[in-house]
């Protein structure tokens, strides 16, 4: 039962911040010709949203709804194998499906495939650091989940309006903007070296956390 839950949790906690994420886009859209006013509205409903189910989802399931800190926790003996696989396919499908449902509230098709490539070199040195930083907050802070709570959402607001590729920062919410033709969209060409980025980012990430703080070791957990 508490395995269930927890994986609930993961797919619930994930669908909420995908709704945050392409909702927001879709609203920014209809308030606002500025491109800047369109990001800092979509920083800040990201954020709020990260806020609220990391601290709701914490004692449930560790509040993961990202498959590279699921990875990181494996790694890091954590979680089993059997779990982290049963959180990923939570986090994705909850991710698809909080797109869709953004879609819907704003009188959109369920799922609409995103035109918008995103390329270069640049945007992923961007999606490493993003990630990087985002993982070793999280092992930095290990259970306080009141400061998780406080710090995570504050990187990734700043790092949605100073990182080029605006912090994706995470597979699953990746994959689900595939589908929203929202400005929060990524094409499904570019998905693939996105994820990829994001990984080497949340190693990356590990290393930092566990040579520059206590992260991961025995004395710790």
């Amino acid at each position: 039962m508490k395995k269930k839950r927890a994986i609930g949790m993961e797919f619930a906690g994930t669908m909420i911040l995908a709704i945050a994420v392409v909702g927001s886009g879709h609203m920014a859209a209809n308030l606002s010709q500025d491109g800047g006013i369109r990001l800092l509205i979509n920083a800040l409903a990201t954020a709020v949203g990260l806020a609220v189910v990391i601290k709701v989802g914490m004692n449930t399931s560790g509040a993961h709804f990202n498959p590279v800190v699921t990875l990181v926790m494996v790694i890091l003996k954590k979680i089993s194998n059997e779990v982290a696989a049963l959180y990923i396919a939570a986090q994705v499908l909850g991710a698809v499906l909080g797109v869709g449902v953004a879609n819907l509230i704003y009188d959109q098709d369920f799922l609409n495939q995103s035109s918008i490539l995103r390329d270069g070199s640049n945007l992923l040195v961007s999606e490493i650091f993003a990630t990087a930083v985002l993982i070793w907050i999280i092992l930095a802070f290990g259970k306080k989940v009141e400061l998780i709570a406080i710090y995570v959402p504050i990187w990734i607001f700043g790092a949605i309006l100073f990182t080029s590729s605006t912090s994706f920062a995470n597979p699953a919410i990746t994959i689900g903007r595939v589908f929203t033709n929202s400005f929060t969209g990524i094409a499904l060409d570019s998905v693939l070296l996105f994820v990829l980025a994001q990984i080497i980012g949340a190693l990356l990430g590990l290393i930092l956390a566990k040579s520059l703080t206590s992260a991961g070791k025995k004395s710790d957990e």
